[in-house]
């Protein structure tokens, strides 16, 4: 007897482990199942950025067997933690905390939540909002194109974001004929100020000036472990009146050792109105013969010959660099170089 009631035990749990549980009255519905509170989190609130910007999604196992986290993937613009136990027991809570770490506008990031539970083995979580820089302000400003001898008057707006006030203690211009009224130095919260700066132009060619503003900021500011800040504003454009060279770079290809010279054409021209003439051409890596053309006028096309066995090989790579200089006659262009690159065999 006591050997049919043991044969008895092993059928059942085999049976039970079978797909025809449900015929023979086996408890085989054990299963965790996992229960957020809410998929979707979006930030109402004024985020800046460079401050701790996180929330928290909540679970719960609704299920009658142990429910196991078994990864996080999420973007590359937040980290996700797990703050509870990898398991949790039929009725059991647990938390998964995201932190978001993006530069300012608007995101959205997505988690993934790997688990055991059968009818839902991956959970999608949402997070969204609209990060602030704690200072905003333009970095760079495109002057287009311009005369020599305008004045060109900007106007800059910085913004304030944060819950604090900050104070302008000091600014630098990377050319003193610039000039900038400030009126007021100190920026209230959720504030800004706007001022205008002048920009005189005085040369031509590619125009690149820069105005550094120095901030003083309190404590816990964001991006701020000293307590000051430092500001760039770049403004940028390019002054008619001077020389174009075409090609801007020039390259003259994989060399041979032979001395057969090889043929570059260079366009020299004007980008206004002012005639010039071309007084030399050099190279600083080779040497180079040219028939520079005698009269003025606002363009040229010169044709270099270069003897490849002349070209200076670097002793430490195989690809040569150096410039081409171009004198001229031009008031305000008197010389410019442009650079020249070679490959060796």
């Amino acid at each position: 007897m006591n050997n049919y009631f043991h044969s008895l035990t092993i059928l059942l749990s085999v049976l039970c482990g079978s797909i025809v549980p449900l015929l023979i009255g086996c408890d085989s519905t054990k299963a965790p199942r996992v229960i957020f509170e809410k998929n979707i989190h979006e930030f109402t609130q004024t985020l800046i950025a460079g401050s701790e910007i996180e929330t928290t999604f909540t679970f719960k196992n609704a299920g009658n067997a142990f429910l196991e986290i078994k990864k996080l993937d999420a973007d590359c613009g937040c980290v996700a933690t797990n703050t509870s136990a990898n398991q949790i027991p039929p009725g059991g809570n647990g938390s998964i905390r995201v932190e978001i770490d993006r530069e300012s506008g608007y995101f959205l990031e997505n988690v993934h939540v790997y688990t055991n539970d059968p009818t839902q083995p991956i959970v999608k979580l949402k997070v969204r909002g609209k990060i602030l820089p704690a200072l905003a302000y333009p970095n760079k400003i495109n002057l287009g194109q311009l005369e020599r001898g305008q004045h060109v008057s900007k106007t800059i707006t910085l913004a304030n974001n944060t819950e604090t006030a900050v104070e302008i203690i000091e600014y630098k211009v990377s050319d003193n004929s610039i000039t900038i009224k400030i009126p007021e130095k100190i920026i209230p919260a959720k504030s800004r100020v706007i001022f205008d700066v002048v920009l005189p132009i005085n040369e031509v060619g590619f125009y690149n000036k820069a105005l550094m503003l120095f901030l003083q900021t309190p404590v816990g500011f964001p991006n701020s472990d000293t307590g000051r800040i430092e500001l760039s504003i770049q403004f940028q454009g390019r002054v008619l009146g001077g020389i174009v060279v075409l090609p801007q770079n020039l390259f003259l290809g994989v060399l041979n050792d032979s001395g057969t010279p090889m043929e570059r054409t260079l366009q020299i021209k004007s980008d206004g109105n002012q005639p010039f003439v071309l007084k030399q051409i050099s190279a600083d890596i080779f040497a180079v013969d040219v028939s520079l053309p005698t009269s003025s006028g606002t363009a040229h096309e010169v044709v270099l010959s270069i003897k490849q066995n002349t070209i200076r090989k670097s002793p430490a790579s195989r690809l040569s660099e150096g410039t081409i200089r171009i004198v001229t006659n031009h008031p305000y262009t008197p010389e410019i170089t442009i650079p020249v690159k070679a490959v060796h065999p």
